[in-house]
């Protein structure tokens, strides 16, 4: 496999389209293990900036970014950690399917429940990459 070149630049669109990829995995993978059975589902940004703001960081976060560019930072990180091997597909699945709950499947409910679990993981991402104290 060839090396893949990339900064620590969470503004990186390209980081950003490859967390998209691995985020969605992980939350589907957490899902059909929490629910019991295979399912697949996309994780909405609003879910990504709560979890960024849960997890206390805002200080990577441009000035004026919107939902949709807190939810691309969000990937870019997750992205990141990745290729660092600071995360693994296993373990992040492990800590999002921990911390979901029935609200889950809840039509209203679901986006906080969402970013509530991806706070706790990102919380481990920025304490494993110098992000938090």
């Amino acid at each position: 496999m060839e090396l893949i070149s990339y900064t620590r630049d969470f503004t990186d669109k390209g980081l950003a389209k490859l967390g998209d990829s691995l985020i969605n995995l992980v939350f589907s993978l957490a899902l059909s293990e929490y629910l019991g059975k295979p399912t697949g589902e996309r994780v909405p940004n609003a879910s990504l900036a709560i979890a960024l703001e849960m997890a206390g960081l805002r200080h990577i976060i441009p000035p004026r970014t919107d939902k949709h560019g807190k939810g691309d930072i969000a990937e870019a990180l997750f992205a990141y950690a990745w290729l660092e091997k600071k995360i693994t597909i296993e373990e992040a699945v492990e800590i999002l399917s921990q911390n979901l709950d029935d609200d889950v499947t809840h039509f209203t409910r679901k986006k906080e429940t969402i970013g509530k679990a991806f706070a706790v993981l990102y919380e481990e991402i920025g304490k494993r990459l110098g992000l938090k104290d």
